[in-house]
């Protein structure tokens, strides 16, 4: 009898600290999505959905998903460690990350018309000579 106690009670601790561990992970991120990136994941959203069609509960999964990536893109975007150059590598990888994403979401039609669409909707702009030639002679500089 005692040792069903301890293993239930054991059992119920595991399962507690598995829960707690998940949420909290999400919960960073929902505490990093601000009002601003909340409204830019539904314009992003509003932008692809003429051509995707998705249902509510797709189209929320989507924009959760477009916030997510948001929160880590400007992340990349704010780290003044990282040279031009570095940062376009950075986002070309959480692009493809986001899409693979996408793919958990969409049905095989409607992510390949996310692929063909994406790059008008959510350009990643390649950086000038110019901006990589200003950033390493500041960076000499320091």
């Amino acid at each position: 009898m005692k040792k069903n106690f301890i293993v239930k009670t054991v059992l119920i601790l595991a399962i507690t600290v598995f829960y707690f561990s998940e949420v909290s992970a999400q919960t960073l991120y929902a505490l990093k999505i601000d009002g601003k990136i909340r409204a830019e994941a539904v314009d992003i959203t509003a932008k692809y959905q003429p051509r995707l069609v998705m249902g509510m509960d797709q189209a929320m999964q989507f924009k959760g998903t477009v916030a997510k990536y948001l929160v880590k893109k400007k992340s990349i975007e704010n780290d003044n460690s990282l040279s031009p150059m570095a940062k376009y590598e950075l986002l070309k990888q959480l692009s493809s990350k986001e899409t693979m994403d996408m793919g958990d979401i969409l049905e095989s039609y409607r992510l390949q018309e996310y692929m063909r669409i994406k790059p008008q909707i959510q350009p990643i702009l390649k950086p000038s000579r110019e901006q990589q030639d200003i950033w390493a002679a500041r960076s000499e500089a320091n």
